[in-house]
């Protein structure tokens, strides 16, 4: 049996230690770590998150020793992920079922051709071999890192997994691409389980994770469950404690009052919508399928069940007009949420949002076109700005602005900014 190392750059996300938990339980040495440093296994699998992490960590990825496996939300373009980085291998989409392939090919036991799913240099350029969803959703349980309750991501230690796939069809997402759009559910039990090996390791916040929370049990067939829905917020907050619980990431489209009653009685009572835009025409070319309409009914439905809202934003979309970013302001200001999070569009791998920017020139990008305000790089980042700033007046309970919050604001959505625009470069030069 071999040495592994899994390796997460920034934080212990949850594929890691999924895949972590597969390989200790074929019989492997696992040691799953956060950061580069001291790395030295036969086989390491590199888990990266983001498009940028391809830049930011690639002198020390390029340095390492071993055979290199790269997965996680990158592999959907293994292409641009061999561009940067000298890896041997990058397991496209879901990995579970493709780790004992992985390891008897790094042991010599087989030829790449035979791994489903690995993409891989060949004399012709990059071959990919054809990829499927894994065939069950159940799986050893995770690896638990000892130090996992230092960690804190949007305010919890760990994202529990409940189900893959949405049926939604947004531009800017990648979960569908990802996933498929066929929901599937893990079992309840299976769940609760994990919940209780996190809470062992010292977790002590969770959050629901899967796109949208609310479509745990559902199907295309019978919409949303909230039956099945109920029953894994229970199971799940009977570990926790409900104030240790929180659903993040829902559709205004995918919430009713069975839902609603079951956040309310068994989480810490927060839902967070995602609105994106106030403008109609913008939601259509996010194909976000929703309306301003819905966005206030979901809200004030919420708000009947005694329970904090916060809302997601997303301004600099691709056609984004002065009269479209004045729809969403003027929309985040009649809802007055608890909270939100505003965000410039960014273009991600396998998108179409992506596939658009590609193409797209600098002058009709927001991203590129200059402000006419000299303190601000672009149109994107100005009305990123000037959301968020608003937000902190709009909210439910306004906050005072100081200087130190505008310079945080400004740090913020100057961060975004540089973001977007090296993922974009990225991007145009693989296109």
């Amino acid at each position: 049996m071999s040495h592994v190392t899994v390796v997460t750059p920034e934080h212990y996300n949850y594929g890691s230690m999924v895949i972590a938990g597969v390989l200790r339980d074929l019989g492997h040495h696992v040691e799953i770590r956060k950061g580069f440093e001291g790395v030295d296994s036969e086989v390491v699998f590199i888990s990266l998150q983001s498009t940028i992490h391809l830049l930011r960590y690639r002198e020390i990825i390029n340095r390492m020793e071993g055979f290199r496996v790269v997965g996680g939300p990158v592999s959907i373009d293994p292409e641009m992920v061999f561009r940067y980085l000298d890896v041997d291998l990058v397991i496209q989409g879901e990995g579970e079922d493709k780790v004992e392939g992985v390891m008897e090919l790094a042991a010599g036991r087989c030829r790449p051709e035979d791994v489903p799913g690995a993409a891989f240099r060949s004399g012709d350029g990059v071959f990919m071999n054809p990829t499927s969803p894994c065939p069950s959703m159940g799986r050893p349980l995770p690896l638990v890192p000892r130090d996992i309750g230092r960690e804190n991501i949007r305010g919890a230690s760990v994202y529990i997994e409940t189900h893959r796939g949405c049926p939604g069809n947004c531009t800017f997402c990648q979960v569908p691409e990802f996933f498929g759009r066929n929901v599937r559910s893990r079992p309840v039990e299976d769940i609760v389980a994990e919940v209780r090996e996190f809470r062992k390791s010292g977790a002590r916040r969770f959050a629901i994770s899967g796109g949208t929370g609310t479509l745990y049990g559902s199907s295309k067939f019978r919409g949303i469950d909230g039956e099945a829905f109920r029953t894994l917020l229970r199971g799940i907050s009977e570990v926790t404690g409900r104030r240790n619980l929180t659903v993040p990431d829902i559709r205004v489209d995918m919430v009713n009052p069975e839902v609603l009653e079951a956040i309310s009685e068994y989480t810490n009572g927060w839902v967070f919508y995602g609105i994106e835009s106030g403008s109609r025409r913008i939601l259509r070319r996010m194909k976000k399928g929703i309306s301003p309409d819905q966005v206030v009914d979901a809200v004030e439905l919420a708000r009947e069940y005694g329970l904090k809202v916060a809302g997601s934003f997303i301004v600099g979309y691709p056609s984004e007009e002065e009269d479209d970013y004045r729809e969403t302001l003027e929309l985040a200001d009649e809802l007055m949420l608890d909270d939100y999070f505003v965000s410039i569009a960014e273009p991600l791998p396998g998108t179409e949002l992506g596939e658009e920017v590609v193409d797209l020139p600098p002058e009709e990008n927001p991203v590129f076109m200059k402000s006419e305000n000299r303190r601000f790089e672009s149109v994107a980042e100005e009305r990123a700005f000037n959301l968020l700033l608003e937000s902190y007046v709009f909210r439910s309970v306004p906050v005072p602005v100081t200087s130190q919050l505008l310079k945080s604001i400004f740090d913020e959505v100057r961060s975004q900014q540089e973001h977007i625009k090296t993922v974009t470069g990225m991007l145009q030069d693989i296109g």
